[in-house]
């Protein structure tokens, strides 16, 4: 077994040996035959937007927005926010600005806004990027 120095995947001996001039690989205990398809992050997006109907006063207390208030890009209403775990994160916009992490936390119900001390207005939009990772076999 040795580490190739590229892209540090496992080579063992044995398999390139059985498979002939073919390279065979292991990543993560999924073997991988290297003349058929190469390992490649596929990444998978979800957005949710929501337009305030009303000012969100976040002056003195946290607010949350429940994911039913939210649409996703095909334009229904969501049942819950897609969450990777740890294959992932969120980002939230308001008035197509980032934000920090320290002002929002989201889970698969909803988006809470921390009390910042501010407002947001009725008409401002807010957008909510779901974005994930997965290892898939890309075949040649």
């Amino acid at each position: 077994m040795r580490l190739h120095r590229k892209c540090n995947l496992v080579w063992h001996a044995k398999d390139e040996a059985s498979h002939g001039n073919r390279k065979a690989c292991q990543i993560n205990g999924i073997h991988v035959n290297r003349s058929a398809c190469s390992p490649a992050i596929r990444v998978v997006v979800e957005r949710y937007f929501f337009v305030s109907p009303h000012d969100i006063v976040l002056t003195d207390q946290k607010q949350t927005i429940e994911c039913s208030q939210f649409v996703n890009d095909e334009g229904t209403v969501v049942g819950k926010f897609r969450d990777f775990g740890k294959s992932g994160y969120f980002n939230l916009y308001v008035n197509g600005m980032m934000q920090g992490a320290s002002v929002y936390r989201i889970k698969s119900t909803g988006v809470t806004l921390a009390a910042t001390g501010q407002i947001i207005y009725q008409g401002t939009p807010i957008i909510i990027e779901s974005i994930g990772f997965y290892l898939s076999k890309k075949k040649y």
